[in-house]
Formats: structure tokens, C-alpha cells, sequence
């Protein structure tokens, strides 16, 4: 997984550890577009020292919501630290997951939040209403910008070319 390392606008994809080929796939399919995409192989825990300090520094989070990330601990954390941080907020929300009964986790929407179907085996809907949003434009390389990618991972890590 390629993840940006920049100072300039970049989206925070936030994920269950569970849905890590998920959410590899969709950080691909970002890049392609010419986004500045970062996340960590955790899946962003903001509980931790340096994921923490990374998102602080996002300009949009993205949160892949499935049912694995229900369960997850770490989700409340994320969307509370997305809430603290006043960061512009996306979910996509996967494989039938829904916030419906989750009411301490609604608490921390923000009224900007948007919300978005995903379907990851025919996701070009999904990808063209999450491309209209400003706080995913805002992320967009500038012409002629060079991505500042950074592997992450042990398999990816192994894998570099020397």
C-alpha cells in the first residue's frame, strides 16, 4: 500500500484491521485519481503515538464502515478524534453496515458528515459522488505535483524496487 507523506491536503482513510484488503483496493483506486491518500496498515488507530499525530494533520477523514468496524474499539475513537479535530467527515458504508442504533457513535456526526454507499465489486457510483465532494478536491495533486508515497507494510517493504 502506497500512503502519502506530504504537508499539503491529504484524506485519512480510516478502517477495521479486518478490512485492510478493502480498504487497499479503494487507497489504489484514490491514488489513480491523483489524491493524497494516507492511512496506516492499522487502519489509522488514533490511539496510537504517530497515527494519531498523522491524522491530526488530514485535511478530509475518510472511514470505511463495515461490520467489522462496528465491533471495533477503535471506531468510536475515530470518529471522536474526526469530531475534536473538526476534520471534514466521509463514510462509506459497506457490506449492509448502518449506524441505526448506534446512537453514541451518531453523536459524533457532525451535520457535515456525508454519507456513501460503497460497494467495492461496482463501486463507479460511489467513486464519482465522493469525487464531487469539495473536502476530496481539496486533496487533489496539482498538476505536474509529484506524489510523496511511502510504502507501507512488511510484504510492501520487502517488495520495493531497488
Amino acid at each position: 500500500m502506497e500512503v502519502y507523506q506530504g504537508k499539503s491536503d491529504f484524506i485519512a482513510v480510516c478502517f477495521a484491521k479486518d478490512d485492510r484488503s478493502t480498504a487497499e483496493a479503494l487507497i489504489t483506486k484514490l491514488n489513480g485519481k491523483r489524491l493524497r491518500v494516507w492511512s496506516s496498515e492499522r487502519g489509522c488507530n488514533v490511539k496510537k503515538k504517530d497515527d494519531a499525530a498523522r491524522f491530526s494533520e488530514c485535511r478530509t477523514a475518510l472511514i470505511l464502515i463495515s461490520r467489522q468496524w462496528l465491533e471495533s474499539e477503535n471506531s468510536a475513537a475515530q470518529l471522536r478524534a474526526a469530531a475534536e479535530q473538526e476534520k471534514a467527515l466521509v463514510l462509506l458504508f459497506s457490506d449492509g453496515a448502518n449506524l441505526v442504533g448506534k446512537d453514541d457513535l451518531n453523536a459524533l456526526l457532525s451535520r457535515s458528515a456525508r454519507m456513501i454507499d460503497y460497494n467495492p465489486a461496482d463501486d463507479a457510483e460511489c467513486m464519482e459522488e465522493l469525487l464531487s465532494l469539495e473536502c476530496i478536491q481539496d486533496c487533489m495533486m496539482a498538476e505536474g505535483e509529484e506524489p510523496d508515497l511511502k510504502k507501507t507494510g512488511l510484504w510492501d517493504i520487502l517488495n520495493r524496487e531497488i
